[in-house]
């Protein structure tokens, strides 16, 4: 599958900074210790890095497009916080043993309780290198990517801020089509079938209209 941004891990001209550029035309100021977290992301689980590019990438476009079509109305610096937060979803899992990360059988409900605390652990790592604008848009980011219109995510919350939902469709889209030790990357018209579904909890149809038209 392609992917909005590609990269080549062996390849010694990719650089670090990419992590940081929305299409190349803004950039996302990181302090030197969320970029030393990301570094270690990198390093421990270069799987969830890459992801985490990807899903910065996604919902960024996502925005462009939800704005142009009067859904979102979310200023440069708006958006910008909103993809430090992408970027930054993940981070918890530094914290979470890589042997859970690529497990390649059901979880015990040990390991799964481990996983589900990646949320809260991220943020916690991450609160003390925000400004106070970027604050609650990364909080909410980190702690509540994982739930649903329907109530079914890690803390059965309904009413977050439409900028969570974006970012929430864009991680399941990106996991979906991406390879897992416990599956090959699905093609985009079967992850989109997927989302629409259900099968990974429910998003408004609205959203997955608007995935649909920055999905790749």
């Amino acid at each position: 599958n392609d992917k909005c941004c590609s990269y080549d891990a062996s390849d010694s001209s990719y650089q670090k900074d990419i992590l940081f550029k929305m299409e190349g035309k803004s950039m996302i100021i990181m302090p030197e210790r969320l970029q030393e977290l990301m570094d270690e992301l990198k390093e421990s689980s270069p799987e969830t890095y890459y992801h985490s590019i990807h899903v910065k990438t996604y919902v960024y476009k996502m925005i462009k497009n939800t704005n142009q079509e009067g859904l979102t109305d979310y200023s440069t610096d708006d958006i910008e916080a909103i993809c430090k937060g992408a970027l930054l979803h993940d981070i918890g899992k530094l914290y979470v043993r890589n042997y859970v990360l690529t497990k390649d059988t059901r979880l015990t409900d040990l390991e799964k309780e481990s996983l589900t605390d990646h949320t809260k652990l991220g943020f916690e790592a991450v609160e003390s290198f925000l400004t106070d604008f970027e604050y609650d848009f990364v909080r909410n980011i980190c702690m509540y990517h994982h739930e649903r219109c329907d109530g079914s995510g890690y803390e059965k919350k309904t009413d977050l801020p439409m900028y969570v939902n974006i970012v929430a469709v864009c991680d399941v889209y990106d996991a979906l089509t991406s390879n897992r030790v416990y599956r090959d990357a699905l093609e985009r018209e079967e992850a989109l079938e997927m989302i629409e579904r259900g099968d990974c909890g429910v998003f408004s149809k609205e959203l997955i209209e608007h995935l649909k038209r920055v999905a790749e």
